[in-house]
């Protein structure tokens, strides 16, 4: 059975993923800022702080949000179900994301496990200090039968 991955190594690796992540993310929401609410502020230069507020919701911070989703449900979920099993961060560091009896994540384990990440840092993170403890498994981990290992 191989060594499983303790939390500061699997912590650096999220690390390393969230700035992979960050760099299309502030490139994607530049681009929405620049090219939609400029051009209603163009559009309509006397708007009202409130419609301003309106414009920018609905035009910038939905849209990233709904796209940087999909960024990370592709980046996380796909990269850990393919041969690569698991991010670019788990890579560099030279772990992977296996099942319960060693093998390969399926692709619908591998999203779900990234929605439980969701779930693993809602209070305080707790899903994630859990790797710290016991069995080196986090929320997301027991949530979707899988666990993370040196290669």
């Amino acid at each position: 059975m191989e060594k499983s991955a303790g939390f500061w190594i699997r912590f650096l690796a999220y690390f390393i993923d969230g700035i992979i992540i960050s760099v299309p993310s502030y490139i994607i929401l530049f681009m929405i800022n620049t090219v939609f609410v400029a051009g209603s502020v163009a559009a309509n230069p006397y708007m009202t702080e409130e419609e301003y507020f309106v414009k920018y919701m609905t035009l910038a911070f939905f849209p990233t949000m709904l796209i940087m989703l999909v960024i990370c449900v592709l980046y996380y979920g796909l990269l850990t179900a393919s041969k690569m099993q698991g991010t670019l961060g788990k890579k560099i560091l030279g772990l992977k994301v296996v099942n319960e009896q060693g093998g390969r994540v399926s692709v619908g384990q591998a999203i779900g496990r990234y929605f439980a990440y969701i779930l693993s840092g809602i209070i305080f993170y707790i899903g994630f200090i859990m790797i710290a403890f016991g069995e080196k498994k986090g929320l997301h981990d027991i949530i979707c039968k899988t666990r993370v290992v040196y290669k």
